[in-house]
């Protein structure tokens, strides 16, 4: 396994990496991390995630500070732990970052020294203004329409950008500066904070209103929030909520205003978790935001599509993953491509992206018994570790794969849903689905002969099946019976939809 010398976004005459697993250590102020990405290659999943908490920046407040000798032990052993387990995960490579505790502290380069000592290669101790970059890249690969500002709060700096990535800015304030620095007062963080937002005129002139938040402490905060609201889902990625909403939930949550069972979260984190609340609330109460959105990926997904030759996740990360998704389980990209352009035709209001991922996700169960492939497909996409896709789209897409094989929802479904998506929704997945489970039907080896059939609109509204003469010789009761399905589902999507 090679440790990387030269990160590509530094150096542009460093050598990418086009295929094999990446390893990533991330030195953080509160916690390190270790997370190792499959085949570069393809669509990065993430394999691997190891973390342990550290807090170097634990005595970090006004003034210079020193990285403490028992934390500085911890951390070495942290390393040769991840070394090896990188190594016995098949790595081809290796990344190490630290971040704004050993860029700060009187004793990080000596720190480094001797940890380089022990990992035989290089750590780069990332610029704040590097962390913000690559915290940027990471989050707007994950939610690529996004407009307004990126927060990534750590336990010793604060990294801001805007999601065009024109502007960065690092503030010296994470969780545990923010207790030190506060007194031990949330309330005075806001202040503090909103003191510090003022000075950086970019974040007056945003281009969007909505707010990126990355890290898993502002994670926590959404999951705390899905808790109080009793959200549906419990998928963090792309979870939004109003800004006046978060602000109030934020100084609830700091004030103990809130009836929401914290014993499970461990003390260390239950302990900063306040201080996170305020650095959202802070930037919730800008008037320029609206929003918030939370991203899955961050400063370590920049790290990785930094360094890689050429990244599809960058171009369309819903797709990409998509794409995947078909060719490892379903019943081929092929078969994907000719079912997606087959029903464009059919339906052309229908988004062709839609219908495209819709067709890559929908044959991704058949190898499941087909009693329960419908609900098992519905649960692997609703939950699937991809980004790229907000809650609702995440709904019609596993709706979509569950009517392929099952007409009607049960009813624990349809209450799970009901609040995520609305009438045309439904009737669009329906329609949508009922197309697919004809197709399997019409080209039952997956052989790609979709386009042998056509549905054509006749004079009394409804679509008829123009076939092959040996398709035909025999009526099935069948295909019958899935086509008049298919015309009253696209019948309903046209009448909600005109």
């Amino acid at each position: 396994m090679q440790i990387v010398k030269d990160l590509c976004f530094l150096d542009n005459t460093a050598s990418s990496m086009t295929k094999g697993r990446l390893a990533v250590v991330d030195i953080g102020s509160i916690s390190m991390r270790l997370v190792v990405y499959d085949d570069v290659s393809g669509y990065p999943y993430m394999i691997l995630n190891q973390k342990i908490w550290a807090a170097l920046a634990e005595n970090k407040g006004k003034g210079t500070f020193n990285l403490e000798q028992d934390k500085i032990e911890r951390v070495l052993s942290a390393l040769k732990w991840f070394l090896w387990t990188a190594k016995e995960a098949g790595c081809a490579q290796m990344i190490i970052i630290a971040t704004s505790a050993v860029r700060e502290a009187a004793n990080g380069q000596d720190f480094v020294k001797l940890a380089e000592q022990d990992v035989f290669g290089k750590i780069h101790i990332l610029s704040g203004e590097s962390e913000a970059y690559l915290s940027a890249i990471g989050s707007m690969a994950s939610i690529p329409d996004a407009k307004g500002a990126i927060i990534d709060l750590g336990g010793g700096s604060l990294e801001l950008s805007d999601t065009k990535l024109k502007n960065l800015t690092s503030l010296p304030l994470g969780a545990l500066t923010l207790k030190n620095l506060s007194g031990g007062d949330p309330n005075a963080a806001i202040e503090i904070l909103k003191k510090e937002f003022k000075k950086i005129k970019w974040l007056s002139k945003l281009t969007g209103d909505q707010l990126v938040a990355i890290g898993s402490g502002m994670r926590s905060i959404a999951r705390l929030h899905m808790e109080a609201t009793n959200y549906p889902l419990e998928i963090t990625h792309d979870y939004t909520f109003d800004a006046k909403e978060g602000a109030d939930f934020c100084r609830k949550l700091i004030d103990g205003k809130l009836s929401i069972n914290l014993d499970d979260m461990p003390k260390d984190y239950k302990d900063v978790l306040p201080y996170r609340a305020a650095a959202l609330c802070a930037m919730l109460e800008l008037p320029a935001i609206k929003q918030v959105r939370f991203a899955t990926f961050g400063l370590r997904e920049g790290i990785l599509f930094s360094q890689m030759s050429s990244c599809p996740v960058l171009d369309d990360p819903l797709k990409a993953f998509a794409i995947e998704k078909a060719q490892r389980h379903g019943k081929g990209l092929k078969y994907a491509i000719s079912l997606s352009d087959w029903c464009k035709d059919v339906l052309p209001n229908i988004s062709e992206r839609f219908i495209e991922v819709a067709a890559m996700f929908s044959e991704t169960g058949w190898r499941e018994q087909p009693l329960y492939r419908a609900l098992s497909q519905f649960n692997h996409i609703l939950g699937g570790a991809y980004v790229g896709a907000g809650h609702n789209l995440r709904v019609k897409l596993a709706l979509t794969a569950f009517f392929c094989h099952e007409k009607n929802l049960t009813k624990d479904l349809a209450l799970q849903v009901k609040p995520l998506i609305s009438n045309s929704d439904m009737a669009e997945c329906q329609a949508l689905g009922s197309l697919f489970r004809l197709a399997q039907v019409l080209d039952p080896g997956a052989q790609g002969v979709l386009d042998r059939f056509s549905l054509v609109y006749d004079k009394s509204s409804q679509y008829i099946l123009k076939a092959p003469t040996d398709f035909m010789a025999m009526e099935s009761e069948e295909v019958t019976k899935l086509l008049k399905n298919v015309n009253n589902y696209i019948n309903t999507y046209n009448n909600l939809n005109n």
